[in-house]
C-alpha cells in the first residue's frame, strides 16, 4: 500500500482496537539471496509499503506473495504477532514497512 493511504488507516487501525496513542516508525529490511528474517511484531501493526519482487511476507495475520503484481497495489498488506520474510530470488531484496506501535496511556515510554 502507498504512504499516503497507510498513515490514515494506520490511525483507524489502531483506534479500532481500542488504542489513541502509537507510535509510528519507518523500518526497512535488506534480505540477503534466499535468506529469511523472522521477527515478533506484537502489540504492534506492519503495513508494507514497498516490496521487491520475490519477497514473500507471512504472518499471523495472512500473506503477501509478490510474485504476481511488481509494486503496491491499493490494498491492505497488513501483517503483525510473529512476521517472516523470505526471499526467494538468488538477489539481495528490499521490504519496507510502516510500524505502528500501539501505546497505553502509561506505559513508561517517551513520546
Amino acid at each position: 500500500m502507498k504512504e499516503e493511504f497507510a498513515l490514515p488507516y494506520a490511525d483507524r487501525r489502531a483506534k479500532e482496537r481500542g488504542y489513541e496513542d502509537y507510535r509510528i516508525v519507518y523500518r526497512e529490511f535488506m534480505i540477503p539471496a534466499n535468506g529469511m528474517l523472522k521477527f515478533q511484531g506484537y502489540n504492534e501493526l506492519w503495513f508494507v509499503i514497498h516490496i521487491d519482487w520475490g519477497l514473500i511476507v507471512k504472518s499471523d495475520y495472512g500473506r503477501y506473495d509478490n510474485w504476481y503484481a511488481q509494486g503496491i497495489v491499493e490494498n491492505t498488506h497488513e501483517h503483525g504477532d510473529r512476521i517472516e520474510i523470505m526471499n526467494t530470488r538468488k538477489y539481495q531484496r528490499k521490504i519496507r514497512f510502516l510500524q505502528v506501535i500501539l501505546k497505553i496511556k502509561d506505559d513508561g515510554s517517551k513520546t
